[in-house]
């Protein structure tokens, strides 16, 4: 899908008043890169609002005080409108919105030239389009500055969503809800021809509205724990390198501490690869004891020797029963028909076959060894070597300690109270998440989210047996477990390019420090920084949305207000540059205070580049083209400023 804005104009609006505004370049074809001089109170701001507005058709929603907002003091004009000419693949539409500041309301009116420009009411953009541009995604194109600081916030889901409205994982979402959506009308239309399990389908979804609460509530626990978690490691990583920097600082125990440091992650890596061996071999039971393992080679041979599984199934004599004849040619009456059935029990079931067939692959020709035994003497070795060290390293702290150092007593004081509580948060978060079949024993389903979704599941088909939609119910949630999948693949794999793409365009905007995306979560989450400054985030989110809309589907303008306010005029030149090539049309409403840094680049690539000045004259307001306005125009704010 490719949108490109032509033209609009504002009447009676507050702030510009009556002003009409082209970046068509030639019929159709708008500028790349439109660099509109705007001062602050000519409307900047209600520009912005009113474009998104015109996207996501939510001005119908508009109380009283927002619409007449924007009705120009000592206007005698009750009426307003901002009108839009797009360009939709090849297709013209015209957007207006109509502000009635008499009774406080807002309405649409649409006109495709393609159809002979016939004005419609309502908000008549393609269907396609009209289900994408939520309130939400328009922020993204239409953007909005204090998305910037969430992006990197690390409560916020602003970077994840960004990118599932962009690619349109959330209609995924919509799918399995809808696939939901059928599964519970069928149920619903089964239960009125089916009054006889109405008392117990009503007792059993009360249960399962019950389990419903209570998994809401586990899920909830669960991600407060996680950010509990998140945020004490954290802290904890932090007080350790305190402590360890703290030593350091004393030059007789540098290197000793340095050389712990080292030995410790070195055995830490061993025992976490010694565990995960062990763990596999535990899946070989011939490892496991010379016992077990001789019990094992005594069946595969006895198997041999029976020739087991035998290849006649007991299902060949129980159907050769019913024929007329035998396979030899005989004729089978009831007689030899009793005959047959009886020794058919001799034999195995189809599927017992393949039982047996499996067992007597996996235990053939397979010998004991005392592999597992030395992987759990090298395991007990790194930790006997692991606790040498922290003794080691508890007796250089004691040192310190007794030689009154109170920073580092108080440092170890939080780490070991950090210990606690994350060990505590840790517990808490495992017994909440476990899959293990053993310790699940020992829980309730109000402990965990696992047996909280067998249970709801278990309750789930028991609704869809009492009301013939067993069937139904095991396709949906398979073809939701399949949605679920793509999803998380698909989800995985855009955050990764996406991050790699952002931090090849942060080295080039930032060169001042060093600042690297680490991971995508819900949010930016950056390498050994907690937070950015105001500059910086509005430099990430360019490098994140620019990453984004590259590969997108939807080829989309990008509107920003203000782009180089809190930037430096290093950073200004370098996001200029960058942010030219991540959109294929740019709308930048600019103030004459930002044009030092940021406007050098553009006047290089003058042809790409149209200058607009708004200015008012004889309480009128004009738009004039052209770079030297553009360049020479210095709002009277900023005036009084220098």
């Amino acid at each position: 899908m490719n949108l490109r804005i032509l033209k609009w104009s504002y009447k009676n609006i507050r702030g510009v008043n009556n002003l009409s505004i082209s970046v068509e370049k030639e019929l159709n074809i708008p500028y790349k890169i439109n660099l509109i001089m705007m001062p602050n109170g000519f409307g900047k701001t209600t520009t912005q609002t009113l474009f998104r507005a015109i996207f996501d058709g939510s001005a119908v929603d508009w109380d009283y005080d927002k619409v007449t907002g924007f009705k120009p003091p000592n206007s005698d004009d009750m009426f307003g409108e901002f009108k839009v000419t797009l360009l939709i693949d090849n297709n013209i539409f015209v957007v207006y919105l109509k502000l009635e500041y008499s009774d406080g309301k807002a309405f649409y009116q649409t006109s495709r030239v393609a159809d002979q420009g016939g004005l419609e009411n309502g908000h008549k953009l393609p269907s396609f389009l009209k289900s994408a541009f939520t309130p939400e995604f328009v922020k993204r194109f239409v953007f909005d500055g204090e998305l910037a600081k969430d992006i990197i916030g690390s409560q916020s889901q602003q970077a994840e969503r960004t990118i599932r409205y962009l690619y349109q994982l959330n209609r995924l979402g919509e799918m399995k809800q809808r696939v939901t959506a059928i599964v519970q009308e069928k149920q619903k239309n089964m239960e009125k021809t089916n009054t006889k399990t109405e008392q117990g389908l009503t007792k059993l979804r009360s249960e399962k509205n019950t389990i419903t609460r209570v998994l809401k509530n586990l899920q909830i626990e669960k991600q407060q724990l996680e950010n509990e978690k998140e945020l004490k490691e954290n802290r904890l990583n932090i007080v350790v390198k305190e402590i360890s920097e703290h030593i350091k600082s004393d030059e007789t125990l540098k290197e000793q501490v340095e050389m712990l440091e080292q030995e410790k992650i070195s055995v830490e890596n061993g025992i976490s690869e010694k565990s995960q061996s062990i763990l596999n071999d535990f899946r070989n039971p011939f490892l496991l004891s010379q016992a077990i393992a001789n019990k094992l080679s005594l069946l595969s041979s006895k198997m041999q020797t029976l020739k087991l599984p035998r290849t006649m199934s007991k299902q060949f004599f129980e159907e050769l029963a019913e024929h007329d004849n035998c396979i030899c040619g005989r004729t089978i009456g009831s007689v030899e028909k009793a005959y047959i059935i009886g020794k058919a029990d001799e034999f195995l079931g189809e599927d017992q076959i393949g039982v047996i067939n499996t067992i007597k692959s996996s235990i053939k020709g397979r010998v004991y060894n005392e592999e597992l035994i030395e992987e759990v003497n090298a395991l007990n070795s790194l930790i006997v070597k692991r606790d040498k060290l922290k003794s080691d390293w508890d007796r250089i702290q004691n040192q310190r300690t007794d030689e009154g150092d109170i920073e580092l007593q108080n440092l170890e004081l939080e780490r070991n109270d950090l210990e606690v509580r994350l060990e505590n948060v840790t517990e808490k978060l495992r017994t909440l998440i476990t899959n293990d079949k053993f310790e699940k024993e020992q829980l309730t389903y109000q402990e965990n989210i696992p047996l909280c979704n067998d249970k709801l599941t278990d309750i789930e088909e028991k609704i869809a047996e009492a009301t013939n939609t067993v069937t139904l119910l095991n396709n949906s949630e398979k073809l939701k477990r399949i949605l679920t999948e793509i999803d998380n693949v698909t989800i995985n794999k855009l955050k990764d390019r996406i991050k790699d793409e952002t931090n090849e365009k942060l080295t080039r905007i930032i060169q001042a420090e060093h600042i690297e995306v680490e991971e995508i979560k819900g949010y930016l989450k950056l390498a050994d920084k907690s937070g950015a400054s105001e500059g910086q985030s509005l430099a990430i989110a360019y490098s994140f949305l620019g990453s984004m809309f590259e590969t997108s589907s939807h080829n989309l303008p990008f509107i920003v207000d203000s782009p180089a306010g809190s930037l430096d005029l290093s950073v200004r030149r370098q996001v200029s540059k960058t942010i030219s090539h991540l959109f294929d049309q740019l709308i930048i409403f600019i103030t004459s205070g930002e044009r030092d840094g940021f406007t050098e680049y553009f006047y290089q690539i003058e042809d790409e580049v149209q200058f607009l000045t708004i200015s008012k004259e004889n309480q009128g307001t004009l738009c004039i083209e052209g770079k030297e306005t553009f360049d020479s125009f210095q709002d009277e704010e900023e005036v009084v400023k220098n």
